[in-house]
């Protein structure tokens, strides 16, 4: 595996742990060693960009990296649990906005993988950009509600119960999108 690969694996694995890695960590570290190490990973990921990843990701990863930053410069335990909130945040405005212009996040995605585009998908797909960005305001809005609460329900709402919310969201979309498929006699939605 090539290195900016490795990189974009551990990248991934580190930041869907973050939930239990702040959990067990805030017990020995003090909270800016987590803002310290956020801010690593998220220059790290900027770091192995694609060219392509660079119009999509990059103003969520500014934003994100500002945040790691003003939360390591604080050492505020209760500004590490709002990660997870910003993250969704972020994605909704990434979805939501791009709903206004003439590719959906979506169909950029899938332009950009170099995937053939029929007649179809585009409809298809602005309906499904439009319920992920319904998806991450009421997913954010949870995780910030989980801030209020206690460390244990915001380390199992957003270590564990919102990823299987993700996982189930993606699994109802592949079985519709069968349906679909079927339905109206397309290859491809």
């Amino acid at each position: 595996m090539k290195l900016k690969g490795f990189i974009r694996v551990f990248f991934f694995i580190c930041l869907t742990l973050y939930p239990f890695i702040v959990y067990f960590g805030l017990k020995t570290l003090p909270p800016g060693f987590f803002g310290l190490v956020l801010t690593l990973l998220l220059a790290f990921r900027f770091g192995v960009l694609t060219q392509a990843d660079r119009t999509i990701l990059l103003p969520m990863l500014v934003i994100l990296m500002a945040y790691a930053i003003v939360t390591t410069l604080s050492g505020n335990t209760r500004m590490l649990l709002f990660y997870p909130a910003m993250v969704n945040l972020c994605l909704c405005v990434l979805f939501a906005n791009s709903l206004r212009h003439e590719e959906s996040m979506l169909l950029r995605m899938v332009r950009i993988r170099g995937i053939p585009i029929v007649d179809h998908m585009p409809p298809y797909l602005y309906r499904l950009t439009a319920l992920w960005a319904i998806f991450f305001a009421l997913n954010g809005m949870v995780a910030v509600w989980t801030t209020t609460v206690s460390i244990e329900i915001w380390t199992l709402y957003n270590g564990l119960i919102s990823y299987f919310m993700i996982a189930t969201l993606i699994g109802a979309e592949l079985v519709f999108r069968k349906h679909y498929r079927k339905r109206t006699g397309l290859e491809n939605p």
